[in-house]
């Protein structure tokens, strides 16, 4: 099944169809499940405490052998490869619960971890052939190999098709020939697998040769594979980053990943999986670093009281709960999306990235404002965690490219829609039935799909506020592609503003989703902290959608482009006092 075909919660909402059957009941692992991953992460914990000295390794930028030998000794490289081939087989929602407690001890482990795991494998085991599971998949859960994923390049960054690497087949060697390097490889000095991504030459039915992208499995042990030295980077020092070479390297014709020419793809699942770890990754380290400010704000006094007693202070610390709590939301809805199988959770994913990489990155600047200027000191860990999260913003598709990509995605069947009911009307004759159908479609949704079932009565205005912006976002899309046609994919700040309006009513049916299926199963009384967080992050939110959509039609774009070109022109801050 193709993934246009698998129905989408966000897609749907572009088109002003709420399909509320994706998103409720709000998602549990199995009892069983649940019981293992407690058990894995009081594992780690205890090995955290033994092994790993988070300032120390930030202070060497190295993560020492003894510590990753520890996290290949005891499973923590096959969480996801299926038990067969001697992984832990963990779910999505197991795995994103994973990287959430390694994340509170140090960025760089769950960065190493989320590499291999999260991309570095997961082309092999979405699109590999049997023999090469059988190959490889054993020695990737032990950690005796380790993966990394080479997609970027100097000059190919988010522009993922403008890739040089090349991979050339030669038949008389019975091999593909491949040349080329990519840039800022985590995992690139101790990785053993490379899933690789470089254009092939092919011959099309036309006779003619195009280039396209295909995916190879590399080992470090071929000839002619190199790795340049370690990146000094801002943050996740202890995670390894460098340069991979290749030099005329025989990759076997056994090691191609899935087709021919279809890497591509399979390079843009393997980012659309990954980016719910990273998501969920980002949400424990701004936790553990709340639980240190809490402890901190009820000793330390000022003016006669404790810190927590100021309102300003307690405004920081209830909208940084309010956050993590929205944001956890949609990450947990989006990996059981994944779970369930058969859904479309590429929007949704890149939704989750962006939301909690935000919200990460405002939340660890507000605990750094709360602990005031120790926070700034080395001794303490809020300037390292501060480092170590600003990646999160811009590995595995900036926030701006999936921005994009989310809003016109979101409009493209709408926007394939419009296109057929404009060439009717050119010829009404003709197509009549594409316009009558095309009422008929339009009513139906109209009548049946733009409401959501009913959610508990403490949860009655987040209800209306939702069904009344998602209606919105539909009828702003559909004027964004009536005003500007095919324009639109260069209308980069309405795209922006729409997906941005998206984003929030997301946050805000996973978290009404959440709520609600926590009162079903304990009752009102016992959910009064969360019903109240519901309703407050709601309220925020469809203020921000709001905002966001009257802006696609009432902005200044206009002036801002021109500013931006007046400015660049100048190739300085222009304006004198």
């Amino acid at each position: 099944m193709k993934d246009k075909a698998l129905p989408s919660f966000s897609k749907g909402m572009f088109s002003g169809v709420i399909q509320d059957e994706l998103v409720f009941p709000y998602p549990k692992m199995s009892k069983d499940e649940a019981e293992n991953v407690a058990m894995m992460q009081d594992s780690f914990k205890k090995f955290a405490k033994d092994m790993i000295d988070a300032p120390q390794m930030d202070h060497d930028a190295k993560m020492p052998e003894e510590v990753l030998n520890g996290l290949k000794e005891m499973g923590f490289m096959g969480m996801q490869i299926a038990e067969e081939y001697d992984g832990f087989g963990l779910s999505a929602t197991g795995y994103v619960k994973m990287l959430d407690t390694i994340s509170s001890v140090d960025g760089g482990t769950a960065i190493t971890i989320g590499a291999h795991q999260s991309i570095g494998v997961k082309a092999l085991i979405k699109y590999g052939s049997d023999e090469q599971k059988k190959k490889y998949l054993p020695k990737l859960a032990t950690g005796e190999m380790v993966a990394a994923y080479c997609l970027t390049e100097s000059e190919a960054g988010s522009d993922a098709a403008g890739i040089k690497t090349k991979a050339v087949r030669d038949e008389k060697q019975g091999c593909y020939i491949l040349n080329g390097s990519k840039l800022w490889i985590t995992n690139g000095g101790i990785a053993d697998f490379f899933t690789v991504f470089a254009k092939e030459p092919i011959t099309g039915k036309d006779g003619n040769i195009e280039e396209k992208i295909s995916a190879f499995i590399v080992t470090r042990d071929m000839p002619g594979v190199s790795t340049g030295k370690e990146e000094s980077k801002m943050g996740i020092k202890s995670s390894s980053t460098t340069a991979v070479f290749f030099e005329d390297v025989k990759v076997p014709f056994e090691n191609l990943i899935g087709e021919s020419g279809k890497g591509f793809k399979v390079a843009m699942h393997v980012l659309n999986s990954g980016r719910l770890g990273l998501a969920g990754g980002t949400l424990g380290g701004l936790k553990i670093l709340l639980q240190l400010v809490l402890q901190h704000i009820v000793q330390r006094k000022q003016f006669g009281k404790t810190l927590d007693k100021f309102e300003l202070i307690q405004k920081k610390v209830a909208q940084t709960s309010i956050d993590l709590f929205a944001a956890e939301s949609m990450v947990y809805l989006t990996t059981g999306m994944i779970d369930s199988g058969n859904v479309d959770y590429s929007l949704e994913s890149a939704m989750c990235k962006i939301y909690a990489t935000e919200i990460g990155w405002r939340g660890i600047n507000e605990c750094m404002q709360m602990v005031g200027g120790l926070g700034y000191m080395k001794e303490y860990p809020y300037e390292r965690y501060l480092r170590d999260s600003r990646i999160n913003l811009i590995f595995e598709g900036t926030n701006e490219i999936l921005r994009l990509f989310i809003a016109l995605a979101g409009m493209q069947e709408r926007g394939e829609y419009l296109k057929k009911i404009g060439h009717a009307l050119k010829g009404p004759i003709k197509g009549f039935g594409v316009l009558t159908g095309y009422a008929t479609q339009w009513v139906n949704k109209r009548v049946s799909t733009e409401r959501i079932r009913d959610v508990h009565a403490s949860l009655s205005s987040p209800k209306v506020q939702f069904e009344t912006w998602a209606r919105n976002l539909h009828f702003s899309a559909e004027r964004a592609l009536v005003h500007n046609g095919k324009e639109i994919i260069y209308r980069e700040m309405i795209s922006e503003r729409l997906a941005n309006a998206a984003i929030e009513l997301y946050a805000m049916i996973a978290t009404i989703s959440r709520v609600d299926t926590m009162i079903s199963e304990k009752g009102a009384d016992t959910c009064k902290q969360e019903i109240s967080i519901c309703n407050v992050f709601c309220d925020q939110a469809w203020r921000r959608a709001r905002r966001n959509l009257l802006m696609v039609d009432n902005n200044n774009d206009r002036i801002m482009k021109e500013l931006a070109d007046f400015v660049v022109q100048e190739q300085k801050y222009p304006f004198e006092v």
